[in-house]
């Protein structure tokens, strides 16, 4: 075998094991020692990291940046109560707003009624085959629709997620079956499906009933928005700064696929080099 080929198969084998230990450092950042297939390789144990943690709260000269950062895993799940817990409570507004939304629509149909004569709406000036019920002969015609609450998902949410466009998202209805994940919450007013139409009803006579509790009802959603609003803009915060840890997740795995990849690939290539097809060109 030639020197040349010799110096090669010695740089193969140089950097796999370079990868390797990059792989387990890797694994460290994630995970912490839990993660690491051999805790010997790092050179370093848990009991000597509580040691240096002590040192640093003593406030020894020179040891102010002792402490190693918790594991990005460790990092990311603490997020997880609080987030499951806010959108849980944005999937109850939006299910309390869709609630009072239809229970308007119930009560301005019901203010109408089926008499074109004597219900509770005003007929518009272009309109001359009223019959009674909710149409678009009615002033203030016009469908009434749900909010619309949604969650932002980044691929790198997900640990199984290798790609190269980590950032990349989806944008889904907000459900229990979805809380507590995402990078961005959002509430669009109004933005979505239909309930049904609704008409201006009259706030005079036997109609003030009607109106009084309609407008109540719209206060009520006015209030449970605005909860919302100050729920979304907050949880917002703390769902970026996960997401900045997602995306360090997403580097430290990316990287080790990458160089577990190329491990595989380096070993298959210096057995091939050391096998008997290559050996008289070698």
């Amino acid at each position: 075998m030639k020197e040349e080929t010799k110096r090669l198969l010695k740089e193969y084998d140089d950097r796999i094991k370079k990868q390797k230990l990059a792989i387990e450092f890797s694994k460290f950042s994630v995970d912490g020692f839990d993660g690491v297939d051999d805790p010997s390789v790092l050179g370093f144990s848990q009991k000597e990291l509580d040691d240096l943690k002590k040192v640093g709260e003593a406030g020894v000269e020179g040891h102010e940046s002792a402490e190693i950062p918790r594991p990005l895993q460790h990092q990311i799940d603490d997020y997880g109560p609080m987030t499951t817990n806010v959108d849980n409570r944005l999937v109850a507004i939006a299910s309390s707003i869709t609630t009072l939304k239809t229970e308007i629509k119930n009560l301005i149909v019901q203010a109408v009624g089926t008499n074109p004569n004597g219900g509770c709406g005003t007929t518009t000036g272009l309109c001359d085959t009223y019959s009674g019920g909710i149409s678009s002969c009615l002033s203030g015609y016009e469908e009434l629709d749900d909010d619309l609450f949604q969650v932002r998902i980044q691929n790198m949410s997900s640990r199984s997620y290798f790609g190269i466009e980590p950032a990349q998202h989806s944008t889904s209805t907000l459900s229990s079956s979805n809380v507590g994940i995402g990078s961005f919450n959002i509430l669009t007013k109004d933005g979505g499906s239909g309930i049904g139409f609704t008409v201006t009803i009259s706030s005079s006579g036997a109609c003030a009933t009607y109106y009084n509790q309609v407008t109540s009802k719209f206060g009520e959603i006015d209030t449970l928005r605005s909860e919302a609003d100050e729920l979304i803009s907050t949880i917002n915060v703390a769902k970026r700064e996960r997401s900045t840890l997602q995306m360090q997740r997403w580097g430290n795995l990316w990287q080790n696929n990458e160089f577990t990849n190329n491990n595989a690939q380096l070993a298959e290539a210096s057995d091939k080099i050391q096998g008997d097809t290559l050996s008289p060109h070698v």
